[in-house]
């Protein structure tokens, strides 16, 4: 439930975003820990990333939510984040 209400979150605000699932949570070997989070996104910029937590935050409780906004590739984390994660 909580990768559904994840998407339907992020794609209220903008239904183009591609979601990837990245770090600890990413991995099924690995549970716990905060929940790492890459959107890309032409719409979405890191001014949004406030309020996105704050929706995020509401549906799936006080959890530690990292997001990364980013409109291409060009940066190293993104690119790792693309590699080693999984698409929502």
């Amino acid at each position: 439930w909580q990768i559904q209400a994840i998407k339907t979150i992020i794609h209220q605000m903008d239904p183009e975003a591609r979601i990837i699932l990245f770090g600890s949570r990413a991995d099924d070997a690995k549970r716990g820990g905060d929940i790492d989070l890459l959107i890309l996104s032409q719409e979405l910029t890191p001014r949004h990333k406030r309020a996105l937590r704050l929706a995020l935050y509401e549906k799936l409780g006080e959890q530690k939510i990292d997001l990364l906004i980013a409109s291409d590739t060009a940066s190293p984390l993104v690119r790792i984040a693309l590699a080693e994660g999984v698409s929502l």
